[in-house]
């Protein structure tokens, strides 16, 4: 008897680790062929189809920072941009990130997984510039967004999310490499409108640790508003903030709780050519 149970214990294992790839592949396989649905009814002004697949709080920003709401998007049908790029996918619990990225334009999509379904939370294009640009200098001195802020998280999540950035703006704005690594997830890229190309991890603290030999300090741009999303295992940041003498921008932020901390998994900025 006891020989049986340790058999069908082993059986029952087994099972579960076989299992474990395939729910991942079908989550996969969900949003992958929501996110094609997408590309399709755009593309046909299917307007059931998009009303099926867009969030609530569906949010569109174009490449000059044009910014569109859900009802807009319906009634619009604005132009998806790279939709025959070959895409990179991320699921992260109940959210998953997609990119279709071509030379210096990148397009990424962030759905979330609802009660009905996947559905698509944010539309974000990014037009890097030919020639970075030079970052504005600065005292080092950081208040916003180092240490207060003009927004009020909500949940536990957003609080904790919040926490975690600002180190990581104070890390930047102490040139701390150490404190700024430990904040960021290992897969982080940074892609913003003010450079030529996106910044893996390693880059960036190479860029942190250059600006503590010479001397120079950068300044975080404040934040001028936001809004969160707490996804469970992640949080969402679309924030607006802006650079001394510069126009604004739009930059989307994700944080993963892992290894017991929240960690940011990308920075992904959109200048507003046009305010309104």
């Amino acid at each position: 008897m006891r020989l049986c149970l340790l058999t069908l214990a082993r059986v029952s294992l087994v099972l579960t680790l076989l299992a474990a790839p395939l729910l991942a592949a079908s989550a996969a396989d969900q949003v992958s062929a929501a996110d094609q649905a997408v590309v399709r009814s755009l593309a046909d002004h299917n307007h059931s189809a998009l009303d099926r697949l867009l969030d609530p709080d569906f949010t569109w920003i174009g490449s000059k920072g044009e910014r569109f709401d859900r009802s807009s998007v319906l009634r619009d049908y604005p132009r998806l941009s790279n939709a025959q790029v070959p895409t990179k996918s991320q699921i992260y619990g109940k959210a998953a990130v997609i990119r279709a990225d071509l030379g210096q334009l990148h397009v990424m999509r962030i759905w979330v997984k609802r009660a009905a379904g996947w559905r698509l939370l944010l539309y974000q294009e990014v037009a890097q510039v030919a020639i970075s640009e030079k970052p504005p200098g600065g005292s080092g001195e950081c208040d916003n967004p180092c240490r207060t802020i003009p927004f009020v998280p909500k949940t536990a999540g957003e609080k904790a999310a919040i926490a975690s950035w600002q180190g990581v703006m104070r890390a930047m704005a102490d040139n701390d490499a150490d404190a700024y690594a430990a904040l960021i997830a290992d897969e982080f890229t940074a892609t913003d409108t003010h450079h030529s190309r996106p910044f893996t991890k390693s880059e960036r603290i190479a860029q942190i640790r250059k600006l503590k030999l010479t001397g120079r300090q950068s300044t975080p741009s404040p934040l001028l508003s936001a809004r969160m999303f707490d996804l469970g295992q992640t949080v969402l940041m679309i924030a607006r903030e802006q650079r001394p003498q510069a126009k604004p921008y739009f930059n989307t932020r994700m944080w993963v709780y892992r290894d017991g901390r929240w960690q940011m998994l990308f920075s992904f900025n959109t200048r507003i050519e046009q305010d309104r």
